[in-house]
């Protein structure tokens, strides 16, 4: 090393933002720790939702900030990445775990079609507590991102475990992150962990959307004024410090814990956190027109001859496909098949621009062509074809994965509910 080299060396402040010298340190460029999307995935924005200590109800924000974005008309998804605490799928109602496929592990869908994929979708029983080390549970989420079929998605909502450790920085460092929710509670102590979440996104160069509080206040039943049993609130004072919007106030409301523990998260109607909804609408730029041309879809249900759902996927001779956009249905057609098997019927549907699929029964082999359609599925469906489709627009369709058969034959494993024909 010569002295020059040297001399610089030793007066360095290593802050090369800020710095006017041409040095070859500050000629290096930062190492990227991106993990690399799976290649069947296509997800345009991801939003972390952290908290800095647990129990303020970051799960639930999540989960409904999902819902949101569903009944927007989004394409949504939620990765779970609070491995030793995940109750993702326990808000949405699902409980069958999840398969894999050669194009990688299919994520598990909720009654309106959001994604989801959670270490308690591949667990034996709900139950079993995860005893891993902090290496284990970053790279679990790196395997959820990477690993997982996502498909095409608008938006990404992460649960994230609370604090600052191995897995918060895991998916600051590895996953895109667009911004992050910060979610809180008014007690004053929470204003200090409040601080440690926001330095730490801000030395990782994450924008923070905003601040939401949740059991802020409690209504009475009776007269309608609101009470505030834990004291005063102190976030507007973190906000206007970090110059941050609140972007809501939720209420302690145990009918909103009775709808999650029942896993009826989608039936839950409330506009507490609509502000944060229009913050992450408009990370897509000009947010009106772009989120209506994103909100079209196009949906098919395989049909019978009496407008009923066809149960056998592979035989289907007719489809009906609904346009439905902005949540408004506004066409219904119906389309003639031009063969049989699930290979044509899938390449005809994508044709179509068909980006979801109802139907009775179908084989794996079926939803994995479909899948790498890029196609959600929503098999196990029953009733007036027209009935179905207004069922998954309001989010109280119930799909059933006993109508997919892993073989083509009955006497191989098929579970009789397809007949043995599905494919």
């Amino acid at each position: 090393m010569s002295e020059e080299v040297y001399e610089q060396e030793l007066s360095c402040s290593h802050d090369c933002d800020h710095c006017s010298s041409s040095c070859a340190s500050g000629k290096k460029e930062k190492k990227s720790f991106l993990e690399p999307m799976n290649a069947y995935s296509n997800v345009k924005k991801v939003i972390g939702v952290v908290s800095g200590k647990g129990g303020v109800g970051k799960s639930f924000v999540t989960s409904y900030m999902a819902v949101l974005m569903r009944k927007a008309g989004l394409r949504v998804a939620v990765l779970d990445a609070d491995i030793t605490g995940p109750s993702i799928p326990t808000a949405f109602g699902v409980h069958e775990k999840a398969k894999a496929s050669e194009m990688g592990l299919l994520p598990e869908y909720s009654k309106s079609g959001i994604a989801l994929m959670s270490v308690n979708l591949l667990l034996e029983r709900e139950t079993m507590p995860v005893v891993w080390r902090g290496p284990i549970l970053a790279g679990t989420v790196k395997q959820f991102w990477s690993e997982v079929v996502w498909g095409d998605v608008d938006v990404m909502f992460v649960d994230m475990p609370p604090g600052t450790g191995d897995v918060p920085l895991t998916v600051f460092q590895s996953l895109p992150l667009d911004g992050i929710l910060v979610v809180t509670s008014p007690q004053e102590l929470v204003s200090m962990v409040v601080e440690k979440a926001l330095s730490m996104a801000k030395q990782m160069e994450i924008p923070v959307l905003g601040l939401i509080e949740n059991y802020s206040y409690v209504k009475c039943p009776d007269c309608g004024k609101k009470l505030y049993p834990f004291g005063e609130s102190h976030l507007s004072d973190v906000a206007n410090a970090h110059q941050l919007p609140v972007l809501g106030r939720l209420p302690l409301d145990p009918s909103i814990a009775r709808l999650v523990d029942l896993g009826k998260i989608e039936e839950l109607s409330a506009d507490y956190l609509s502000d944060a909804a229009n913050a992450v609408k408009a990370l897509f730029g000009d947010a009106s027109e772009a989120l209506e041309d994103e909100a079209e879809i196009r949906i098919a249900v395989t049909t019978d001859e009496k407008g009923e759902v066809f149960q056998h996927f592979g035989h289907c001779k007719k489809f009906t496909i609904f346009t439905v956009r902005n949540g408004v249905l506004v066409a219904q057609e119906e389309h003639a098949t031009e063969g049989e098997g699930h290979e044509s019927l899938a390449g005809e549907l994508l044709s179509m621009g068909i980006s979801v699929l109802l139907c009775g029964g179908i084989g794996f082999g079926a939803m994995q062509a479909l899948m790498q359609a890029r196609i959600l599925v929503v098999p196990g469906t029953q009733g007036r074809v027209s009935d179905v489709c207004k069922e998954y627009l309001s989010g109280t369709l119930f799909s059933s994965t006993e109508a997919t058969c892993s073989s083509h034959h009955e006497e191989e494993g098929c579970s009789g509910n397809c007949g043995g024909c599905c494919h």
